[in-house]
């Protein structure tokens, strides 16, 4: 399937923020946050950074020594950097003494990021070359504590896969709808805005139009997917693709524990189901990311 997943981790915060938090100074209940989100907690965390989280993420990889002669590039998405420069995948490739010829870049695609660098990865690697693609924010700093409708829904954390490109053919869905319904503009005042009414219908009519062209593309059937996993945005838009879409069952959710994570999402996804011991060789897992730009982008590959 040209990309296939070796390895998962990830990196959950130690504050554990549950919907009681907001019920004790918004105009808001946990049954209205549980009812319209699916969420019930999400992990928030002061003293540490994005790059510690990735860090962390990266090292509960647990790279050997042959994993390291494989690296060629090292990829992550994130929206909320510690700084400008130097890149956070930079900082990876120093931590883990990645070898000069790495390729290292962070990209900024939102909640759709992960998959997007996946997809960038696999046109730089040769077969057998492998690639770290990480995904990676700190939401809780770019939130209106005030705003009631985005403060509940967004989350901290970072997840890492390494991935090895095979000589599978290699499918997936891309595209960019542009609009302005989900935006951060770049200063310290500044918070995330979105229009949920608009981001929550996009979410509901092109994910799944998306992945049936994916699948398409690979001459599969969602039967025949062992594991799907889409960005975890809200709940109600991931029941909603499995119903018009099918095989239930195959949805992997933790919205309920981490809220919105963005570019973190999916990976930190991947790396609970590795560690439930729920992946095989051979599997499939189908992958869906979508967010701000507005964005999407769909692959899958092989455990």
């Amino acid at each position: 399937m040209g990309l296939k997943l070796i390895k998962a981790g990830y990196y959950k915060p130690k504050n554990i923020v549950d919907n009681s938090f907001f019920e004790s100074y918004l105009d808001t209940t946990s049954e209205w946050i549980v009812q319209r989100t699916g969420i019930k907690t999400r992990y928030w965390e002061e003293n540490v950074d994005t790059s510690d989280m990735v860090l962390e993420s990266v090292g509960d990889l647990k790279l050997s020594e042959e994993d390291v002669s494989k690296i060629k590039v090292v990829i992550v998405a994130t929206i909320s950097p510690d700084y400008i420069m130097p890149s956070i995948a930079s900082i990876v490739t120093k931590k883990f003494n990645l070898n000069e010829d790495v390729f290292s870049v962070d990209i900024n695609m939102a909640c759709t990021g992960f998959v997007g660098g996946a997809i960038m990865a696999h046109g730089m690697l040769e077969n057998g070359e492998c690639a770290i693609i990480i995904g990676a924010d700190k939401l809780s700093k770019l939130l209106d504590k005030e705003e009631r409708s985005t403060v509940a829904l967004f989350g901290d954390g970072s997840g890492a896969v390494l991935f090895e490109k095979t000589d599978g053919d290699f499918f997936n869905e891309k595209g960019t709808i542009g609009s302005d319904d989900l935006r951060l503009l770049r200063s310290d005042e500044d918070k995330i805005y979105m229009n949920g009414q608009n981001v929550y219908r996009f979410g509901i009519e092109i994910v799944p139009k998306c992945i049936k062209n994916l699948l398409n593309k690979s001459n599969m059937t969602i039967e025949e997917i062992d594991h799907v996993v889409l960005h975890q945005a809200n709940i109600r838009i991931i029941n909603s693709v499995a119903r018009k879409l099918g095989s239930s069952e195959k949805y992997y959710t933790n919205i309920e524990t981490y809220g919105n994570t963005s570019s973190a999402s999916i990976p930190i996804c991947l790396g609970e189901m590795q560690e439930k011991d729920m992946l095989r060789e051979r599997e499939s897992i189908l992958m869906f990311g979508f967010g701000a730009g507005l964005s999407f982008a769909g692959i899958i590959v092989e455990v």
